[in-house]
């Protein structure tokens, strides 16, 4: 009989489809390059997660991230057990499926008894929702384009505010202030009386 191995299926987010054996005692997942399994997405922390074999089987815990880590719509407050077929989230963006690569490594974790009296697993829960985005808020669209247009008026009135105090300035400087100063830079000009 072959060794129980399991696999993280991406469902959501960057790469969907791509596999992760999972082959170590202890694997990292997050966004730095240092992990042993590396998701780039911005909302995945550094250092997002961990996945430990133990005596009871893999074991998934949350290190600390900032947008969290769900089991089937839950998200981790402790280390969880995992079964075939678990909903994996990290953060919002992000699902991957946790399935059992041999048919032995399923029977490892939870007996085709056991199952059969857990009854039908449930589809899968969607991921808690996100902040809304502008496609999804009608209105929120014609927002965007009022706020860089009236940010572009501001900008505007204020270099036209700068230039009009120069000028102003400039005009009060008394002619023999203007004389010493074109002086020293080699120009020669004259003021008219």
């Amino acid at each position: 009989m072959s060794p129980a191995s399991f696999r993280l299926v991406v469902r959501t987010g960057p790469n969907p489809g791509m596999t992760f054996d999972i082959i170590k005692d202890v694997t990292v997942l997050g966004r730095d390059v240092s992990n042993d399994i590396v998701i780039g997405d911005s909302e995945i922390s550094r250092q997002h997660s961990r996945i430990s074999r133990t005596p009871g089987g893999y074991v998934l815990e949350d290190l600390g991230s900032t947008n969290g880590t769900y089991v089937d719509g839950e998200r981790l407050a402790a280390p969880r057990v995992l079964s075939p077929d678990d909903l994996i989230g990290l953060g919002e963006n992000v699902s991957l499926v946790f399935s059992a690569t041999s048919p032995e490594a399923a029977a490892t974790v939870m007996s085709p008894a056991a199952r059969a009296a857990a009854g039908p697993r449930p589809p899968y829960p969607p991921f808690p929702p996100g902040p809304a985005t502008p496609a999804s808020i009608p209105e929120a669209m014609p927002e965007a384009p009022k706020k860089k247009s009236r940010l572009w008026f501001f900008a505007g009135c204020g270099c036209l505010v700068v230039i009009l105090l120069v000028v102003a300035i400039l005009a009060f400087i008394p002619c023999e202030w203007w004389l010493t100063l074109t002086n020293l830079f080699g120009f020669n000009l004259v003021c008219a009386p």
